[in-house]
């Protein structure tokens, strides 16, 4: 018995010295009734490096009580050792819990009594989630009770502050801990998601901006606390990036935070708002960061600059209504920025958090969260209190306008700038003849139906948008029932919620035109003879082809041509003409009576259109009116004139659109009948000879017409190349194409004279610009690189009023700027167009323009005339370019023209520039742009190149 009590003697005494040189001083002893130890006080610590193995730290002798957090470099490892002796055997395993599941490495060892490695754990963020001992967010170590002693060897790694909790718990004492961290993570993950779900259901239906961005704060907060805990970790099985998806979550939390601060404070100063943001996006950024350690400093000085800025804020931009939402949403923030101080001040002192300190700081995140919720409620009640009284105030403002608008006796109307009707008032209704304002809504589909001339609307819009207003402007309108009345219509435009709108009122002038209605005879009849003048007569002819047209019915016109009147004028003067006209047209008036319409054309020139029925007998009229002038005497002074008449017979074919080719193929008819004789009736034939001239340009004229009804003109460029400087931007000519029915490109050569001779130029410019501006419109790349555009205008066009107002409608639909539009006049209409051309270059220099003369040299005068235009540039005549390399008349020319140009501070252009060596040439003269095809060929627009 000695004996066994001796060897058990020496084996403890062995077994101590053993113990002493291979394991920690101190030993923690586990009994039955220890289910849980914090083991963080008891272990032995030691800093070594980062290559250092478990057998190399089993020799070493220096490890400490305790470590600095702060002092584990990249570099190093920081090494633990502790031994657990269980002083019973015990069937239920324990678990080594290691709580900080941001740390990158952890390895644990276990060594029996022998120094034996019973198993090795090597766990951590950046390994992989699948090959720790167990599925879990913190890393735990099976260690069985069955071991009489185990020694335990730490190595943790990471780049950030080393601050955990170790932790060993029995099986049963562990899952009874887990179930109440998993209690308290649920718990406010559950009420972070509520309240997410809350705000952002609210805001769909509501519209609340300050909801979507608590919405969305509350979700980046439950993120952001899921991720610090493990949870996501484990969700996802991805570890490796722990820290910087909470460095980034917590930039986003910044940034939402601060738009939630900003929608209750209200009115803060852009700069300050941009300066808070900066932190969240800082934050953001050190997302990408690879050491957690900057990432924590970062995120922290950020948190406590923001917090500093929302306190001064908070302070200056408050709202008296707003008091109770203010203080409860600095009560928020106050506990939120508490549980958030005290975290960060228990992380950076090394010492883990346990569970009651998380639990009680969770608790203090929860409710601030629920106080800011608070507040936004608070906040909108305010809002809602504010707008209740706005929409009490614009309630009362809006009756007392409803009542102006419901009753007053001029018809009140708002449209959009496009013309949809937006609003019409009782007096508006009843002036057009709709019962109510509903009808009239409904039925209206565009406010150009109150005109009988449509394009009347756009040329009021001109004037708006010349003038600003309109005032008293009378046109004819037209009401339900299709009846014509006169009205005066004032209106401007205004912008309301970055739109505009027409405000317009309208009063009837009807019974004052009416009063007017002498004005009115004398304007469409001649004074002289009292039948109708040729305005009148143009216009019914005007009227007669689109019945013809529509309808498919005849239509005749007799164009009339005295012959010998100029005999009795010369003879006998101005008052005996006079009087031979009046007389004379009261026969030819009593020969027509009801069946046609009779007109005085000119001095001695008379017209009859014929329509329907009356048209198919024009022949035997004509004949009547030619026997009526032969048997007309005409005494003046004891002395006796007769008088003849050729007539040129027209009866209207539906290739004819327009009164000008009518009159034209009838003075052609009157002519020939002049031609042959005189006193005769000749009928336009289209197998004539001399009338095949005439069927030609009639021809150009239904493309022509065509082509503008189905725009099958197409706009081409050509460059221009800078000769005198360096050019930035596209500098080009707009050029006009049409394309006939078989597909093919026609030259403008081909069908510009016939234009201008039935002066169809002007809605040729007016559909170049419109179609020009709307492709600049669609294409506002182009237009920012635009440097300038030239547009040819017409003779025709600078004398029509309403092109003007039509132009300056289209610039301000539109939006393109004056400067960088460039029109070119011709030379020669200029002259025949002076004070025409003078006015429309006035108007719109002052807003901008530039002017070109075009085709310069070519006048016999060009020098005298160009002192009195005030154009910017001059194009010189292609015939005077083309050739200067070889005729020395030509070179001298160019150079005048430049010379002259130059003097009055004009640029110069040189056309038909078909070579580089005349490029060159023109360089060295001075002259400032090249345009040809040496320079580019035109192509369409929809394809551009830019210049190269």
């Amino acid at each position: 018995m000695k004996s066994h009590y001796s060897i058990g003697i020496i084996l403890c005494f062995l077994s101590a010295f053993w113990h002493s040189n291979n394991i920690a001083s101190e030993q923690v002893v586990i009994s039955k009734h220890n289910s849980h130890v914090n083991l963080l006080s008891q272990i032995d610590w030691l800093i070594a490096d980062k290559r250092t193995q478990l057998s190399d730290i089993q020799n070493l002798q220096d490890w400490q009580p305790s470590y600095k957090p702060n002092q584990v470099n990249q570099d190093k490892s920081l090494w633990g050792k502790f031994n657990i002796v269980f002083d019973a055997p015990n069937e239920e395993q324990y678990f080594l819990t290691i709580g900080n599941p941001h740390l990158d490495y952890v390895d644990v060892f276990l060594l029996d009594e022998k120094g034996r490695i019973l198993g090795s754990y090597l766990m951590g963020g950046n390994r992989d989630f699948a090959k720790r001992a167990f599925s879990h967010r913190l890393f735990l170590t099976p260690i069985s009770a069955e071991q009489q002693a185990v020694t335990v060897f730490l190595r943790i790694n990471d780049d950030g502050p080393l601050v955990f909790s170790v932790d060993l718990d029995k099986q049963s004492s562990l899952l009874e801990r887990e179930q109440l961290l998993v209690a308290i993570i649920g718990f406010i993950s559950g009420g972070l998601a509520l309240l997410a779900c809350y705000f952002l259901i609210t805001y769909i239906f509501m519209r609340s901006p300050v909801r979507f961005w608590f919405a969305l704060s509350s979700a980046t907060f439950l993120l952001l606390f899921l991720n610090t805990k493990g949870v996501l970790g484990q969700l996802t099985g991805i570890t490796a990036y722990i820290s910087n998806l909470s460095c980034a979550l917590f930039g986003l939390l910044l940034l939402t935070s601060a738009k939630v601060i900003f929608a209750i404070l209200e009115e803060v100063p852009t700069v300050w708002r941009y300066a808070l943001y900066s932190f969240g996006f800082i934050t953001l950024g050190m997302a990408f960061s690879t050491d957690s350690g900057q990432q924590i400093i970062f995120a922290v000085l950020m948190a406590a600059l923001s917090g500093s800025l929302i306190t001064i804020l908070g302070f200056f931009y408050h709202k008296p209504d707003k008091k109770i939402a203010n203080l409860i949403c600095l009560l928020g923030l106050t506990c939120i920025a508490l549980s958030g101080f005290g975290q960060v001040t228990l992380f950076l002192s090394g010492i883990p958090l346990t569970q009651k300190i998380s639990l009680l700081l969770a608790v203090l995140i929860i409710l601030g969260i629920m106080l800011i919720a608070l507040a936004i409620e608070a906040h909108e009640r305010v809002l809602t209190y504010r707008r209740n009284i706005q929409q009490q105030l614009a309630i009362t403002d809006l009756q007392h306008f409803y009542d102006l608008f419901k009753n007053s006796a001029e018809g009140l109307y708002t449209s959009s700038v496009d013309g949809q009707l937006k609003s019409v008032n009782p007096a508006m209704c009843t002036l057009f003849g709709y019962t109510d304002e509903a009808e009239m809504l409904r039925e209206i589909k565009n406010a150009s139906q109150f005109y009988a001339n449509p394009q009347d609307r756009a040329i009021m819009l001109g004037e708006i948008h010349k003038g600003d207003k309109v005032i008293g402007k009378e046109i004819k309108g037209v009401r339900k029932d299709g009846s014509e009345f006169w009205f005066a219509i004032s209106g401007q435009i205004k912008r309301e919620h970055d739109k505009q709108y027409l405000y317009g009122s309208i009063s009837d002038v009807t019974e004052r035109k009416q009063s007017n209605i002498s004005l009115e005879y004398l304007a469409t009849h001649d004074s002289l003879t009292g039948v109708y003048n040729r305005r009148e007569f143009e216009r019914r002819l005007q009227s007669g082809l689109v019945n013809a047209q529509n309808q498919n019915s005849d239509l005749t016109l007799l164009y009339m041509d005295l012959d010998q009147f100029k005999v009795v004028n010369d003879t006998c003067g101005h008052k005996a003409g006079d009087l031979l006209i009046k007389q004379l047209s009261q026969k030819l008036d009593a020969v027509v009576m009801d069946k046609g319409i009779l007109a005085r054309l000119g001095g001695d020139e008379f017209g009859v259109l014929l329509e329907g029925d009356n048209a198919q007998m024009a022949y035997l009229l004509a004949n009547k009116l030619l026997n009526a002038v032969q048997e007309f005497r005409f005494v003046w002074e004891n002395r006796i004139f007769t008088l003849g008449i050729s007539i040129g017979q027209v009866p209207w074919q539906p290739n004819i659109n327009s009164p000008e080719q009518l009159l034209s193929m009838a003075d052609a008819a009157c002519y020939l009948a002049k031609e042959r004789g005189r006193n005769q009736v000749h009928t336009y034939s289209s197998e004539d000879k001399h009338m095949q001239r005439y069927e030609s340009e009639m021809s150009w004229v239904t493309h022509i017409n065509h082509a503008l009804q189905h725009d099958s003109f197409e706009l081409y460029y050509q460059h221009y190349q800078a000769l005198s400087q360096r050019s930035e931007g596209h500098h080009y000519e707009i050029l006009l194409r049409m394309r006939d029915q078989e597909g093919n490109i026609v030259a403008p050569g081909a069908f510009l004279p016939s234009a201008e001779r039935f002066n169809l130029t002007a809605k040729i410019d007016r559909w170049v610009i419109e179609n020009y501006f709307s492709w600049l419109d669609n294409n506002p790349q182009h237009n920012a690189e635009l440097t300038r555009v030239s547009i040819n205008l017409s003779g025709h066009s600078l004398a029509d009023k309403e092109l003007k107002l039509f132009v300056l409608n289209a610039f301000e639909k539109h939006k393109i700027p004056y400067k960088k539009v460039c029109f070119e006049i011709t030379e020669s209409m200029a002259i025949l167009k002076m004070d025409e051309t003078l006015e429309f270059i006035n108007t719109f220099h002052k807003l901008g323009c530039l002017f070109a003369l075009d085709d310069f040299g070519s006048g016999f005068s060009s020098y005298n005339y160009l002192k009195n235009l005030p154009v910017d540039q001059v194009k010189i005549d292609g015939s005077f370019v083309k050739d200067i390399l070889v005729d020395p008349v030509d070179m001298a020319m160019v150079n005048s023209i430049k010379d002259v140009a130059k003097a009055m501070g004009m640029e110069t252009v040189a056309e038909f520039v078909e070579s580089t060596e005349i490029m060159v040439e023109l360089g060295k003269m001075g002259v400032d742009f090249a345009q040809g095809y040496g320079v580019a060929k035109p192509h369409a627009l929809t394809d551009f190149i830019q210049l190269r």
